[in-house]
Parts: C-alpha cells; structure tokens; sequence
C-alpha cells in the first residue's frame, strides 16, 4: 500500500510502515498532524514498527517534534525507527530524543537495514 501527499511518502509493506520525506522537506505542527492521519489510516488504527527516514528534513517545528511524540501519534506506531544520515536530520532525531521524550521506543540510525533488524525483533 502506498500514499502520498506534498511532503511525505507512506509505504506500508511487511507489516512496517515506511515514510520518507521529500528532499528539503520543513515539518510543521499541521504537516505532522496529517501525517499522523495517514499513518493511522495506512496501519488500519492498529500500531506496526515505523521506519522514518528523516534525511531529507531539513527543518522540523518543536510543536511539530511534540506532536510526534504525543500520544496521538503514539497510537500510530509500536516503535519508531528513526533514519538520519545528514547532520541536519541527526541533529533532528536528537532533540526529539533528548528533548520530546517519546512515549514508545525510539531509536537513531544511519542503516536502513540495522533499523528494520530492530523493528522486527
């Protein structure tokens, strides 16, 4: 299954839902609100390991960043793969860490495939 809106690629395969920002993407508390939305709808209101790939992020809003670590967002996912390869994206994926505590396990990575090892386990 697969969406799309102007910021954000949803592919749900193998019972993990992927998203992928396009390049120079800047996340807003409403860009992240949708995302949730869809998230929701892909996952069927039923929480699967979520691979984001942050890499092209370029900017994300602390209310947006609390969104993604509220419980609305919470009830999209079971635990959160975070890609970050560019400094921008790495420093992202550390404030929402360290900052916005997230209430389902979370963790950084810069290879796609230690971070589906990790959501499959």
């Amino acid at each position: 299954m697969y969406r799309e809106n102007e910021k954000i690629k949803f592919t749900l395969k193998d019972n993990i839902l992927y998203t992928e920002c396009f390049p120079n993407t800047i996340m807003t508390l409403d860009d992240g609100r949708e995302s949730t939305r869809i998230s929701a709808e892909m996952v069927n209101y039923q929480p699967l390991p979520l691979l984001c790939d942050l890499t092209n992020v370029v900017k994300m809003t602390q209310e947006c960043r609390q969104h993604f670590a509220g419980p609305e967002h919470a009830t999209t996912f079971s635990k959160c793969a975070l890609i970050v390869t560019s400094p921008i994206s790495r420093m992202i994926g550390n404030f929402f860490l360290g900052l916005n505590k997230p209430l389902k396990p979370t963790r950084l990575f810069t290879n796609k495939e230690e971070a589906l090892k990790w959501l499959k386990e």
